[in-house]
């Protein structure tokens, strides 16, 4: 989809830079947001395939080892709460103003809103003085639309949003969601153990940093560094790396890069390519 929006912007090709607003990096949301919360959530590895092109490097997730199993060997409950979620907006939502919300068709994660952001992260001065900032054009998923056009975040919560939800990472993680795409409203369905959802309350994303227990400054400036070292890794078109995070080794230690062959990293078309200089 990320794809097919640069190449809507510029059906002429041209240069791609400048088709995706001089952005060093095209990734998805949940990448940026994955390596973000990654200091308050050092016990989620990631592994990330890198490789540039026409001047733009490309970034895409892979699933690591323990992602795949943990996958493999979901509980029914695991499922049951991800189909609840998917069940809430379903209820909560509609195609227009017409219609009621359909609540009788089998769930789908296949339709989806997006949307696409270039935002810039700051560098450390100290540490890159002629590298100001890194650009990154990505693209998220958002649940909906309000009457008034404004974008709309939708959440299940077991019960309230008592103290342990503020010191935990899943606050952090909606927050990064909302805010990478310019979500303020979430509406938090509260649900029973047994999925029913009993009440309905809004989070303000802007409100969100003072009641979590996490900085969003070190979240950005960990980001920063991470694709700071991409983008001084990857010097010339067809450079690629494989970039890891394996938590049993730390923060310190446990970002790990390795240079590998452009065939590795071969997830970006050369249809797409191809109009592009």
């Amino acid at each position: 989809m990320l794809l097919e929006w640069i190449r809507q912007m510029s059906p002429k090709g041209g240069r791609l830079r400048k088709a995706i607003h001089d952005a060093d990096f095209v990734c998805w949301r949940g990448l940026l947001t994955k390596v973000s919360a990654t200091i308050y959530n050092k016990d989620e590895g990631w592994i990330i395939k890198a490789i540039r092109r026409k001047g733009v490097i490309f970034l895409m997730e892979e699933k690591t080892e323990k992602a795949r199993q943990r996958e493999l060997n979901q509980t029914d409950m695991e499922k049951r709460m991800s189909y609840w979620g998917h069940k809430f907006e379903q209820y909560v939502t509609r195609d227009d103003d017409t219609e009621l919300p359909e609540t009788s068709s089998p769930v789908t994660t296949k339709e989806e809103y997006g949307v696409v952001f270039r935002n810039d992260l700051l560098t450390d001065p100290r540490l890159h003085p002629d590298q100001k900032s890194v650009g990154i054009l990505y693209s998220g998923e958002v649940d909906c639309l309000d009457k008034y056009g404004n974008m709309i975040e939708l959440k299940t919560q077991k019960g309230e949003l008592h103290g342990g939800f503020w010191k935990n990472s899943k606050s952090l993680k909606w927050w990064l969601q909302s805010s990478l795409v310019n979500v303020d409203n979430i509406i938090v369905g509260h649900r029973t153990h047994e999925g029913h959802v009993t009440s309905l309350s809004t989070l303000r994303a802007r409100e969100m940093p003072q009641r979590g227990s996490w900085n969003f400054c070190a979240c950005f400036d960990f980001a920063s560094t991470v694709f700071t070292s991409i983008l001084n890794y990857l010097k010339k078109d067809g450079d690629a790396c494989i970039i890891e995070y394996r938590s049993e080794l730390g923060l310190q230690k446990g970002i790990l890069m390795r240079r590998v062959s452009e065939e590795n990293c071969d997830f970006v078309p050369e249809s797409f390519l191809e109009k592009y200089h």
